[in-house]
């Protein structure tokens, strides 16, 4: 089984999926080098772990995301039927970051596969670290409307809602779950 996390934050999500993999497994994580580097030794160094980790950073510049680490794996398959069993999407939390990352995704999951959306429902409003109170540059980054709207509901709208690749799984209120048919 391969898996891919996208964001992994402090690697609390990272060491609950490491934990059900076994030895001949793959687990791919996504997110800023720095983070990627941390967690890849903390998970290196634990018990636990027996699987293959294969890590992938990329930096922290404004329009530097995940997405060019995802679009590099897809240009360099030479088959296009996918190579993750389940990926679990907790990244930019904006259309213009996990939008694409969305559309990237869907070339890289395996027919059968899943794709997790975590944070469905989540609005920059009100939230430390990114609403305009805290973060200045969220304001000069997003508008009021995008600051409070949903945008991972309008990735699914956008793209996985009408397509007919995907079917809805039953999921919790804050994580949506498609499987590949």
């Amino acid at each position: 089984m391969t898996v891919a996390e996208i964001g992994v934050g402090i690697g609390a999500t990272s060491v609950e999926i490491v934990k059900r993999l076994r030895e001949c497994d793959s687990f791919h994580f996504f997110s800023y080098a720095d983070e990627v580097q941390r967690l890849l030794e903390d998970l290196q160094s634990a018990e636990f772990c027996s699987c293959k980790l294969v890590p992938w950073g990329n930096s922290r510049k404004r329009l530097d995301s995940y997405n060019w680490n995802l679009a590099k794996i897809i240009l360099g398959q030479s088959q296009r039927h996918g190579i993750y069993d389940l990926v679990y999407l907790d990244g930019g939390h904006s259309l213009f970051v996990s939008g694409l990352g969305c559309v990237l995704l869907k070339e890289l999951v395996c027919p059968g596969g899943y794709l997790v959306f975590d944070d469905v429902g989540w609005v920059m409003a009100g939230k430390i670290g990114v609403d305009p109170i805290y973060c200045p540059a969220t304001a000069e980054n997003f508008t009021e409307e995008q600051i409070n709207t949903p945008q991972i509901d309008m990735v699914i709208d956008l793209f996985m809602k009408n397509d007919k690749q995907w079917v809805r799984m039953p999921s919790s209120k804050t994580r949506a779950t498609f499987m590949k048919l």
